[in-house]
């Protein structure tokens, strides 16, 4: 068993990217873990219910407890932080069918998609590649457990995607290039103000949400090869090669060129 904790930055309305991104670990790790969050957050007297990472990073003075808690990510090697972010421009530029694929759409060796993804919401797109990574650090035979926060709209975007793979596991025929998809566990919806990966995700998916913006921002929207600096890379400290991943224009029409390969027949309007 393995257990992943994941939040997002950037699924509200007229965001320019969007990202999601948390940690994955064994049951143990995952306690040492929430030990050190909660042992740092009582070093600097601060709250856990009043842990929000989008406030916090906008203060100067929340700085070195925000350090400190990054750092206890790195203290576990084991532990993976995994980060997956979309240009949404880059996304709403595909046609329509291949926003649904890129979504969640089931392609059958037939070459149709039949059922109808999320062509309107960027965010699945990351978050289907996010869950596929978690799978794979799941040992054969075992699962790969995800939580995510209660009450937050993500929860329900969780929910939905979630019953989504599900009911493409049933379809013959599929094209299916997902061969960890035997070892997705199960979701639940902790609190997260009691929940210290749920924070530690918040943290790691803004900051990742800030460094995609400044790239943007800095006119590099197609070059996101630049590692992140700062807080976000001391979030990163035990991320493997391939766990943190920009979808922009030509990593998504990657994975579409992939699709078309394994399915000459799909043809996309």
């Amino acid at each position: 068993m393995i257990d992943a904790y994941l939040d997002e930055s950037g699924i509200h309305d007229g965001a320019t990217v969007c990202v999601i991104a948390g940690y994955c670990g064994g049951p143990g790790q995952m306690k040492r873990f929430d030990r050190g969050w909660r042992e740092t957050l009582a070093a600097f007297k601060f709250p856990m219910k009043d842990f929000h990472a989008k406030d916090l990073l906008k203060s100067r003075d929340a700085r070195p407890m925000l350090e400190a808690l990054a750092k206890v990510s790195g203290a576990q090697p084991e532990l993976h932080p995994v980060a997956y972010g979309i240009v949404v421009d880059d996304f709403n530029s595909f046609s329509v069918d291949e926003r649904r694929f890129l979504t969640g759409a089931t392609l059958m060796g037939f070459g149709k998609l039949v059922t109808s993804g999320c062509p309107s919401k960027p965010y699945f797109a990351p978050f289907q590649s996010i869950i596929r990574v978690v799978t794979d650090y799941a040992p054969i035979g075992g699962k790969a457990n995800f939580f995510f926060g209660l009450g937050r709209p993500f929860a329900e975007y969780a929910r939905t995607m979630f019953n989504q793979i599900r009911s493409q596991a049933d379809m013959k025929r599929a094209i299916n290039t997902w061969s960890s998809r035997d070892r997705l566990g199960d979701p639940d919806f902790p609190p997260a103000e009691e929940t210290a990966p749920l924070q530690a995700a918040d943290l790691l998916a803004h900051a990742i949400y800030l460094h995609m913006q400044e790239r943007i921002g800095a006119g590099e929207s197609g070059d996101f090869t630049r590692f992140p600096s700062g807080l976000a890379r001391l979030c990163l400290t035990s991320a493997n090669a391939g766990d943190l991943v920009y979808q922009n224009k030509t990593c998504l029409r990657k994975m579409l060129d992939q699709a078309k390969s394994l399915c000459p027949a799909w043809r996309t309007a």
